[in-house]
């Protein structure tokens, strides 16, 4: 899924999105920030979602080797 022309799109996107959602500008009540921050979150989770999954996969593997 990630090695898709598709991913790589999004991607694109979601860095789009995030430069647009990381202002403080039309925030005016603490609910709207939280919300932001919200947003920021999610996008964030989705841009690093591939190295955290190599990570752990790579971690996995490494685990497996060391109990054999």
């Amino acid at each position: 899924m990630m090695t898709t022309p598709g991913w790589v799109d999004l991607l694109e996107d979601i860095e789009i999105m995030l430069k647009a959602t990381d202002t403080l500008a039309g925030v005016e009540t603490e609910q709207q920030l939280h919300f932001k921050k919200g947003e920021m979150s999610i996008l964030n989770w989705l841009k690093h979602l591939r190295n955290a999954s190599i990570e752990v996969y790579d971690q996995l593997i490494n685990e497996e080797s060391d109990n054999e």
